[in-house]
């Protein structure tokens, strides 16, 4: 399972879907030892996702059929997936998009002058 993840540390990252430098975000999937081993040592951390509550129980607070955000590490992630607790909704948390561009004012036609 895939998470996302974001550098923190100004240096670059080298993984199988390319080199990142700080700030940067990618797509990876760590052993939950890898993955712990960069969070713990501040090289990345692990960009929030949206997530359903499908189970009978509340998870992190929040009620069955509510969505909310957080960012899992991949082992309790695949947990909550198995016992059938959550689901992912969309993607990964970006920043907001931009407001649409405003449609043009359409001119009235000007009339010849004769």
């Amino acid at each position: 399972m895939t998470n996302r993840y974001r550098v923190l540390l100004p240096l670059t990252v080298t993984v199988t879907e390319g080199d990142f430098v700080q700030y940067e975000e990618f797509d990876h999937e760590f052993t939950e030892e890898d993955e712990r081993t960069n969070l713990d040592s501040g090289l990345l951390e692990i960009v929030p996702r949206r997530y359903k509550v499908i189970g009978e129980s509340d998870v992190f607070e929040t009620p069955p059929g509510e969505t909310f955000e957080r960012a899992i590490p991949v082992g309790q992630e695949q947990l909550l997936f198995a016992g059938g607790h959550i689901q992912r909704v969309g993607g990964p948390r970006s920043e907001p998009a931009p407001a649409p561009e405003p449609e043009p004012v359409k001119k009235a036609a000007k009339k010849a002058a004769s």
